[in-house]
């Protein structure tokens, strides 16, 4: 990241509903919800099948036309694909679908994300509007529940993630940052992830080579990527994500490296809520990390809790009020509550 994210980001707004409100006021955690239960369907996979291959295709170039050919890859071989560029795209699009395959398909990876929108980028006037109203676009997602937005102090809410982190060390690798989105500019591309790139083709090219072909070694550079880049049609949300990644335990391989390395790893418990009928797998993270300055720190995270568009001033009071009550109940004074007045028909 090129700033500190509480520099960019001063406040995080999670939006939820009645429902969601309740428990992280209840529980004083943020639940981080399995990626394939995200609302992007292409969630963890844009990466690997957009931003990718034109690394992969680089590296495809150098080994296939700027060393000897090796390890299964012929001048015969090469001849059959045809010209140059098929040749490149034939051998990236096999290394692309094999990633895509070892770290999604047979769930090497399983990555478990908390969203925030931000006001960042947008021009002073609708940046105050958005930080005290809340986005349009947000609040017709929760339809006729109307939602809730809990606005976080970042400065605070990441002191907070480094206490957990710590307490958490030995299950998951977790980080919160800025998503990067297709539409901008290459130069962002290459900056915010210019290290995991270099990790990534830098092992592949070895692995090529006929050097080390555990791909776990590349585990973390291509999650961090993976998490944080998505399709442009989602920038309006200008999202902040905490990612929280399990150590996958279940693949053999994984565990003799880890093994190897000598570093001591457990299981992190993973917990399930209903949603239309099916369990959707979620971490609760703070409360794993179950030390007493989280659970005495979390609710004071929170700025203020915004209330969506009502259909009328009954019901916003109303609903004023049941925020303030809960709040009271759960031992908090601090977090303002108000309403937004965007004037949404349901």
């Amino acid at each position: 990241m090129a700033q500190n994210i509480a520099e960019s980001h001063p406040e995080l707004f999670h939006y939820t509903n009645a429902k969601g409100l309740t428990g992280i006021i209840e529980s004083q955690s943020i639940w981080a919800t399995h990626y394939a239960y995200l609302n992007d369907y292409k969630e963890i996979r844009f990466f690997l099948e957009h931003r990718l291959p034109e690394h992969l295709r680089a590296v495809a170039n150098r080994f296939l036309f700027n060393s000897n050919p090796q390890k299964g890859v012929s001048q015969s071989h090469t001849k059959q694909q045809g010209d140059r560029k098929k040749t490149i795209d034939s051998f990236t699009e096999t290394i692309r679908d094999k990633y895509i395959k070892t770290f999604l398909d047979d769930a090497l990876a399983e990555p478990y994300i908390a969203s925030f929108c931000t006001t960042y980028g947008l021009e002073n006037n609708v940046r105050d509007q958005v930080a005290e109203h809340g986005l349009l676009s947000q609040w017709r997602a929760y339809g006729r529940e109307g939602g809730y937005a809990i606005v976080f102090d970042t400065e605070k809410f990441c002191e907070l993630l480094k206490e957990v982190s710590k307490n958490t060390k030995n299950s998951v690798y977790s980080f919160i940052s800025d998503v990067v989105y297709s539409s901008d500019p290459k130069s962002e591309h290459i900056k915010e992830f210019e290290n995991d790139i270099r990790i990534i083709t830098g092992y592949l090219y070895d692995n090529l080579k006929g050097g080390n072909k555990n791909i776990e070694k590349i585990y973390f550079a291509i999650m961090h990527c993976a998490c944080r880049y998505k399709h442009w049609g989602f920038k309006e949300e200008n999202e902040v994500r905490l990612v929280v990644l399990p150590y996958p335990l279940h693949h053999e391989q994984f565990r003799t490296n880890i093994k190897e390395d000598r570093i001591t790893v457990s299981e992190i418990s993973k917990n399930f809520f209903l949603r239309e009928g099916s369990p959707v797998p979620y971490i609760d993270l703070f409360n794993e990390a179950a030390s007493k300055k989280v659970t005495e720190t979390f609710l004071s995270t929170i700025n203020r809790i915004i209330v969506g568009p009502t259909a009328s001033n009954i019901e916003q009071n109303n609903r004023i009020n049941s925020v303030k009550m809960l709040l009271k109940q759960n031992g908090i004074d601090k977090p303002e509550v108000t309403a937004s007045e965007i004037p949404l028909v349901r």
